[in-house]
């Protein structure tokens, strides 16, 4: 089947689909992240074919060369914030074009050498429908992440012409990568049960799910051997599993991902924007930073989330780390510390304010801006962090009149707008927003620890040396009103009041089933919650939602 057509049934398939209550995937197929695209893809050919080397030159094929576009970041709160890249269900003719692009050039690769092609047809006889048969159905259990039916192999033998050429096995591949079967997950669930009911998974559709949950690809062999013999199902099989995928270290680069979308690190813009603006240079001094100081801010905070993972750690102590990480030069002069290793015990923070997640340079930092914008920071803590609800900003405009006149800090100048009597602005800001940007107040644009605000103009020249204002009284839900100055005073907030674990447990729930929340996972969020509360270590955390009954179930759909 042409893939634009396969992409095209399916999405009119999806569109008409239903969240069930109670059961947290409705059936709707899940198409793969181009991670988990690429990613299936390597493991696949390499699981196939045994050659590393070949496997290797999956993600530049599908990226570089038939330019399969990136996700998009989805927040299902907000379009004006980064999400998960699993909430993305768009299903796009340049998607399908890529991907029969890789798929031919792939599959060419694979049948490429005589020697190899020798290998994958076996000891198959002489008939060329047999070799195809039994071509195929090795092909499509790796591919498609089950057993194929007699009437699937059937189609294959077909489109192989009654040959078993390298030609026509490059086709019987190509056609098997560029397959809705491949490139979506769809879970019908086991027979019984009548539509819109909750049904248990079968084996091979569990281990769908734990493989692309812990590890972004398709299952291996200790996992596809347990769902072909049904074992997985036993629930004593199915926790060892769960344990064995979770610790295992392909399964933190998928935990990067999910804490990178959390914390919204992707916001984060380039931070050498503006080198050689007049005011930026004046702003910045001495220091530059480079066009991979960004990212490498983004990797520090995920360092430190890899770090405290590693060894037992807990979601809270995410908000109390001192370490810091700097794996590169720029960093570590951000923080005034020495560079970071990878390997040997990181250095500690010599600055007594700096402190926790929420002082890293990868969420303090402004990108290329010199000021702080401390409701871009307030917002981070309530949105991103504790999952606060926040209605959208209001077109009130009387508060152009405020007076910005004189020698003011960014604290006073973000007061006098965003906090005039009479607007409609007042209500969040000097509330909700406002209190929990100023508490940073002490960390420049660039993240570096400040003792006072120089205050210049368009062209770097001072205007003013202005004493630093960070007390303020901070609201969360779920706790009364406190009076905070210090960022280690703001985490502890955060920690009290339970929003950053409950936080945690929804947006964990929306990164495994790929949707948004609803009050049907209220129980499910609220376990989560529980345990992160409770201090259990960041890795059985991970672990804990795929122990859950909802992990394994998914809604009957009717035929």
């Amino acid at each position: 089947m042409d893939p634009h057509a396969q992409v095209q049934a399916v999405a009119a398939a999806e569109t008409g689909s239903t969240h069930f209550p109670g059961c947290h995937a409705a059936g709707a197929p899940r198409r793969l992240t181009r991670i988990q695209l690429t990613n299936s893809l390597t493991d696949a050919i390499q699981q196939f074919t045994g050659d590393a080397t070949l496997a290797a030159t999956v993600e530049s094929t599908v990226v570089d060369q038939a330019q399969f576009p990136p996700d998009t970041l989805v927040d299902p709160d907000s379009t004006r914030h980064t999400g998960f890249a699993r909430l993305d269900t768009a299903l796009s003719a340049r998607q399908a074009t890529a991907l029969h692009q890789a798929a031919q050039t792939l599959a060419k690769a694979v049948t490429a050498d005589p020697a190899r092609v020798t290998s994958l047809l076996g000891s198959c006889g002489s008939d060329a429908n047999t070799c195809m048969a039994s071509f195929a159905r090795r092909a499509g259990r790796l591919f498609f992440r089950r057993p194929m039916t007699d009437a699937e192999v059937a189609v294959y033998v077909a489109a192989a012409g009654g040959a078993k050429t390298p030609e026509a096995m490059s086709k019987v591949l190509a056609t098997m990568m560029a397959s809705a079967s491949f490139y979506l997950r769809v879970e019908l669930g086991q027979t019984s049960g009548g539509d819109g009911q909750c049904v248990p998974l079968t084996a091979h559709e569990v281990a769908s799910r734990l493989s692309y949950q812990f590890w972004d690809t398709v299952p291996d062999a200790p996992l596809a051997s347990a769902a072909d013999d049904g074992s997985l199902l036993d629930p004593a099989v199915y926790q060892a599993q769960v344990a064995r995928l979770a610790a295992d270290a392909r399964a933190e680069a998928p935990t990067r991902r999910f804490f990178s979308s959390w914390f919204k690190l992707e916001e984060l813009v380039a931070m050498n924007g503006k080198v050689g603006n007049a005011k930026f240079d004046a702003f910045a001094g001495s220091y530059k930073p480079l066009s991979t100081t960004r990212d490498a801010a983004i990797n520090e905070v995920l360092d430190m989330v890899s770090y405290v993972s590693s060894r037992d750690g807990s979601l809270q102590q995410l908000l109390t780390d001192r370490h810091a990480f700097a794996r590169t030069a720029d960093i570590a002069t951000l923080y005034n510390t020495a560079v970071w290793d990878g390997k040997s015990t990181p250095p500690l923070f010599t600055e007594s304010q700096r402190v926790g997640l929420t002082t890293r340079i990868g969420l303090i930092a402004n990108g290329s801006s010199d000021t702080t914008l401390p409701i871009r920071r307030g917002i981070r803590v309530l949105n991103a962090l504790t999952c606060q609800t926040l209605p959208p900003p209001a077109m009130d405009q009387s508060n152009a009149k405020a007076d910005l006149s004189g020698v003011l800090t960014t604290r006073q100048r973000t007061e006098r707008v965003t906090q005039m009597e009479g607007t409609s602005c007042i209500g969040c800001h000097q509330a909700q927003i406002n209190p929990l940007g100023f508490v940073f107040e002490h960390f420049d644009a660039l993240g570096r620890l400040r003792q006072t605000e120089v205050v210049r103009d368009d062209n770097g020249n001072v205007m003013g040396e202005k004493p630093i204002d960070t007390a303020a009284v901070a609201t969360l839900a779920g706790i009364a009103a406190r009076s905070v100055a210090t960022a280690s005073e703001a985490q502890q907030l955060m920690l009290d009041s339970g929003a950053f674990e409950k936080c945690f447990a929804r947006n964990y729930a929306r990164y495994t089933f790929g949707r948004a929340d609803t009050a049907d996972d209220a129980e499910l969020i609220e376990a989560l919650r529980q345990q992160a509360a409770s201090g259990t270590n960041i890795r059985r955390l991970m672990a804990a939602i795929a122990l859950r009954k909802e992990f394994q179930m998914t809604a009957k759909v009717a035929p």
